[in-house]
């Protein structure tokens, strides 16, 4: 008869499909979730819309381009901007 030989048990897979390597690498820092961002984001666009939208009489005389680039410099400076109030 042929000795058997002992055999170490063998680490298994974790039953989420996460093998040996899930845990290898750089760890990155939890920060802000996207969905928070995403939210702010849609607010400020919403504000700078209605403040367009309510100026854009003081440019009448202006084509649309140049009315646009008219209202995005007030914009940058308006205390309606919420960058302004960081």
């Amino acid at each position: 008869m042929a000795p058997t030989t002992a055999k170490a048990a063998t680490p298994r897979a974790k039953a989420n499909g996460a093998g040996a390597g899930a845990g290898a690498g750089v760890k990155k820092a939890a920060g802000k979730s996207k969905g928070v961002r995403k939210t702010n984001a849609r607010n400020a666009m919403v504000k700078m819309q209605a403040y367009f939208k309510e100026n854009r009489s003081k440019y009448k005389h202006l084509d649309f381009k140049e009315q646009q680039k008219e209202l995005g410099k007030q914009w940058k400076t308006s205390s309606e901007n919420p960058k302004n109030n960081a």
